[in-house]
């Protein structure tokens, strides 16, 4: 299994944070993980990073939250210098079974979407089929 360097989770549920954050340290899938329960503390944490090669190699976004939800964070995030679109990956984390969120992701060309909370099956798939 390959560790990534850097993975970023949003989500304004604490309690999917905290699952997300006791799976990666039990499977130590990443270097450093981030956590941010809203989109812009991630975005104001993604704009400090002035390198491509330090930007994370994944981040997963829930869909809805307050504020900014999921699809607008997507777009923001492409737009910043340091993005790196050929090693970074987007995934959409989300509990609705609502399927225009599907379509919205997929026509925002986020290829990764996953039901909350991501299972570690999901996560070390995901590594290995994209790293």
């Amino acid at each position: 299994m390959k560790k990534l360097n850097k993975i970023v989770f949003i989500d304004d549920d604490e309690a999917t944070n905290a699952y997300h954050k006791l799976m990666c340290e039990k499977t130590g899938f990443g270097n450093t993980v981030n956590f941010f329960i809203n989109a812009e503390s991630a975005i104001t944490f993604l704009k400090s990073i002035g390198s491509k090669d330090d930007f994370p190699d994944l981040i997963f976004v829930d869909i809805y939250m307050p504020e900014m939800n999921g699809h607008d964070f997507v777009k923001e995030v492409r737009e910043m210098p340091a993005f790196n679109s050929g090693r970074t990956r987007i995934a959409h984390l989300t509990a609705s079974l609502d399927i225009k969120d599907l379509i919205h992701s997929d026509e925002s060309e986020v290829k990764h979407y996953y039901f909350k909370p991501i299972k570690e099956q999901e996560l070390a798939q995901l590594i290995n089929e994209n790293f």
